[in-house]
C-alpha cells in the first residue's frame, strides 16, 4: 500500500473545472495526490500556484470559453506537463484537434472511463519516483519459456486484484511455469508499464529471430487495434464524420482494421487467435476490437456469413450507446429501472441510424446483424421481438460473440473461463429452460463443437 501522506508532499495533480462524475471515477486513482482544484477561469489558471503538479486534468468549459482557448492558456502556463481534458458532449468532441491545439489527450466521458483511469495512473507512476509501480497485460504467448528476460514478469490475482510477482529480470521463465499459467487459464502476465519498452526489444529480437522479419507481437498488435478502434468511434462523433467522402473514409479505416488486425493470418490460427482476445479488463474500445474478432473468427469456423462482415459488425454493434444518457453507459442491465431498460433497448436501431447518417455504406448484412444481435431465439429480445428463422445467422454469431467476450473478460472474483467453459454454460442454460432459449441451439453447439473439451 502506498503511503498517502508522504507522497502528497511530491505527487501534485491540478484539477480544472473537473466534472462530478469524472471526479468519482478517478477518485480511488488519485487518493494518495494532493489535489489543487481551480474553476474553469483563465485569470486564476494564470495565477501562480506555488506548486508544480505533475499532471493537469480539465473538464469540459462551459459558456464563453472555447475548448481551444483552455488548452492554449495551460499548455502555454504547463509547457512540459500532460494536460488531459475530460469531455462530456459527444456532438463537439474532436479529439485530434483537441490535441493538435495543446492537450496531451483527450477522453470521452464515460466511453473512455478505462483509457482515462489508465493514462492517469500511468503519469502518477512515472512522478511517484517509484512509490507506485502499474502493470501493462502482455500476452503469454510472446514469451518463450527458458528465454532470459530483462524485465520482470507478474501474475493477476483476480480475487483481490493483487500483483504476484513470478519472475525477475535477468531470470528465465522455465516451460514448466509456463504450462501451469496456460493450464489455470491465464493468457495474460503483467510486466511493470515502466519496463514496456524492454519487453518491446525483446519481443522484436525473438520474432527477428524466429521469422526473419520485424513482425510485431501479439501484445503490440493488441494495443495497436485498440487504438486504431478508439480512434474510429471517437471520430464518429465529430462534425467532420459527415458526408459521403467521410462515410467513406470511416468504412476505409474499418477495413483497415479487420484487413490489418483480424483477417490477416487467422485461418491459420483460429484457436490461437480466439484465445488471444480472452482474459482482458473490459472497456467500450476493447470489448469492441474482442467482440469484432471472435465474431470473424467464428463466422470463419463455422463457415457461416462473410468474416469480414461479420468483424464490421463487430466494431460497430455498439456505437448507438454512445447516444444514450451518460448513466445508462455504465450501469449493468439488470441494474436499471424499467424506465432506462426501454431507452437502453433503443440502442441497435441508434447504431444503425448512425451509421446511416454519416452516410457509411455497408453491406445490407451487416447492419442487419447489429439491428439484431440482442434478440433472441424465443422471441423475448429486442429491439421488435422477433424470433427463430426470422433472425439472421449472422446476428446469431455477433450475439453469441458478444455474450462470449463479456463472460471470458477478465473480472475481479472471478474464475477465468476457457472457451469450452463459456459455450458450455452458454449452452446448458439453454437446455435447463428450453422455454427461454436466447442462442439458436443448433448454432451454438455446432460451435461448442469446434472447440477442444479440457
Amino acid at each position: 500500500m502506498v503511503n498517502s501522506d508522504t507522497l502528497k508532499d511530491t505527487l501534485v495533480i491540478l484539477t480544472v473545472g473537473l466534472q462530478e462524475d469524472v471526479n468519482k471515477a478517478l477518485s480511488d486513482i488519485l487518493a494518495p495526490a494532493r489535489l489543487v482544484c481551480l474553476p474553469l477561469d483563465l485569470d486564476k489558471l494564470m495565477e501562480d500556484l506555488k506548486v508544480e503538479p505533475c499532471l493537469v486534468i480539465a473538464g469540459e468549459p462551459k459558456g464563453d470559453l472555447s475548448v481551444i482557448e483552455l488548452a492554449q492558456t495551460l499548455r502555454m502556463k504547463y509547457q512540459n506537463i500532460p494536460v488531459f481534458l475530460s469531455f462530456t458532449t459527444k456532438a463537439g468532441f474532436e479529439r485530434k484537434n483537441f490535441i493538435k491545439n495543446g492537450f496531451t489527450d483527450a477522453f470521452l466521458f464515460p466511453m473512455d472511463t478505462v483509457n482515462l483511469r489508465s493514462a492517469v495512473s500511468e503519469e502518477m507512476a512515472k512522478a511517484s519516483n517509484g512509490a507506485i509501480r502499474i502493470h501493462r497485460p502482455v500476452k503469454i504467448i510472446d514469451i518463450e519459456p527458458g528465454s532470459s528476460l530483462d524485465f520482470d514478469v507478474s501474475v493477476l490475482l483476480s480475487v483481490n486484484k493483487k500483483y504476484i510477482k513470478i519472475n525477475s529480470a535477468g531470470d528465465s521463465l522455465d516451460a514448466d511455469r509456463v504450462e501451469k499459467l496456460k493450464k489455470n487459464k491465464m493468457n495474460n502476465v503483467f510486466v511493470p508499464a515502466e519496463q514496456m519498452q524492454k519487453f518491446y526489444t525483446y519481443s522484436a529480437k525473438r520474432l527477428k529471430s524466429i521469422d526473419g522479419n520485424p513482425a510485431i507481437s501479439v501484445t503490440e498488435r493488441r494495443e495497436k487495434m485498440s487504438s486504431a478502434v478508439r480512434e474510429l468511434i471517437s471520430g464518429l462523433f465529430t462534425e467532420e464524420a459527415s458526408g459521403f467522402e467521410a462515410g467513406q473514409s470511416i468504412l476505409k479505416d474499418c477495413g483497415e482494421i479487420v484487413k490489418t488486425f483480424i483477417l490477416d493470418g487467422a485461418e491459420n490460427e483460429w484457436y490461437a487467435r480466439i484465445q488471444q482476445v480472452m482474459g482482458e479488463q473490459g472497456g467500450s474500445y476493447s470489448h469492441s476490437s474482442n467482440v469484432s474478432t471472435l465474431a470473424a473468427l467464428f463466422s470463419m469456423g463455422l463457415g457461416i456469413g462473410k468474416p469480414e462482415d461479420l468483424a464490421l459488425a463487430g466494431l460497430m454493434h455498439d456505437i448507438g450507446i454512445a447516444e444514450l444518457p451518460a448513466e445508462l453507459q455504465y450501469v449493468e442491465f439488470d441494474q436499471m429501472t424499467p424506465e432506462q431498460k426501454e431507452i437502453y433497448k433503443k440502442h441497435p436501431e441508434i447504431s444503425v441510424k448512425m451509421i446511416k447518417n454519416r452516410k457509411i455504406v455497408v453491406p445490407e448484412i451487416v447492419t442487419k446483424a447489429i439491428l439484431q444481435h440482442h434478440e433472441h431465439f424465443d422471441g423475448s429480445g429486442y429491439p421488435n421481438g422477433i424470433f427463430g428463422d426470422r433472425m439472421c445467422k449472422e446476428a446469431q454469431i455477433l450475439a453469441i460473440a458478444d455474450r462470449f467476450d463479456e463472460m471470458t473478460s477478465l473480472k475481479p472474483g472471478q474464475p477465468t473461463l476457457s472457451p469450452g467453459d463459456a459455450l458450455s454454460i452458454m449452452r446448458e442454460n439453454q437446455i435447463s429452460n428450453p422455454s427461454k432459449a436466447i442462442y439458436n441451439p443448433e448454432l451454438l453447439k455446432k460451435l461448442l463443437d469446434l472447440f477442444p473439451q479440457m
